[in-house]
């Protein structure tokens, strides 16, 4: 991700209907630009702007990377609500996955949803992850208290 791309996805961060699904750090918040740059770059963080068709559309991201125990968390959002439903998150996910695993030597990668995001789930499914538990009532949503549901993805159950 270059500081160009900072602005929209900024803009695409400070938007309930995608900010809703993700961490407390970014939900219900306007986000500046200036912190996108500092996530960005953050050694701890990998991020990636995604392109539908040339076009800027949204955000795959590796969190906590840990290269010592070599264990990152995965995250992802649609910016741009018009490539939904064409496999872009995906296969974004899906090369964000090779990477990890190959050039960053990742042993294990982690993902949470917040319960009830269907679309995020069938993301990670698609991608060979599995359903490992959930924390109980551990996000809060629009006023109400929801499950976080983990997903793992280790190196040895990679699909093709």
């Amino acid at each position: 991700m270059t500081p160009e791309s900072f602005v929209a996805v900024a803009e695409w961060l400070s938007r309930l209907d995608t900010n809703t699904w993700l961490t407390s750090e970014w939900r219900g918040r306007i986000i500046d630009p200036a912190i996108v740059a500092l996530a960005v770059r953050n050694k701890r963080n990998r991020l990636f702007l995604v392109k539908s068709d040339g076009k800027p559309c949204g955000v795959v991201a590796l969190a906590d990377i840990d290269l010592v125990d070599r264990v990152a968390m995965i995250w992802y959002f649609l910016g741009d609500t018009a490539s939904g439903g064409r496999g872009v998150t995906s296969a974004a996910v899906k090369a964000l996955v090779r990477l990890a695993f190959e050039e960053l030597e990742i042993e294990t990668l982690y993902a949470w949803i917040i319960d009830g995001n269907e679309p995020s789930r069938r993301v990670l499914e698609k991608n060979g992850f599995r359903e490992v538990g959930r924390m109980r009532q551990a996000a809060t949503r629009s006023g109400g208290r929801f499950d976080r549901v983990y997903f793992d993805l280790t190196r040895n159950n990679l699909t093709a």
